[in-house]
């Protein structure tokens, strides 16, 4: 009856971690794609913080172009943390 609830034990906590498995992995795909899919024009925010245009795209980089100054910067597609829906002021 122990090896029971031990095996049943196991076999609950695989189906949670699974699960949360399946959910980091889904979004993580999404992510990728969203950064393989980059043109220009986009507006992105970085993980630090940056936003700005994607003016240039690059095998595994891109071209920023900042707001206010429009200073070009290149940075890593993997740094694009997602899609700016803000409007330019």
């Amino acid at each position: 009856m122990e090896y029971i609830q031990f095996i049943v034990t196991i076999i609950i906590i695989l189906v949670i971690f699974y699960i949360a498995n399946y959910a980091k992995r889904k979004q993580d795909k999404e992510l990728k794609k969203m950064q393989d899919d980059l043109k220009e024009g986009d507006k992105i925010v970085t993980y630090s913080g940056m936003a700005g245009i994607v003016s240039k795209v690059l095998e595994d980089r891109i071209i920023l172009k900042t707001y206010p100054n429009e200073i070009e910067i290149s940075i890593e597609k993997w740094a694009v943390a997602g899609l700016d829906d803000r409007t330019i002021e």
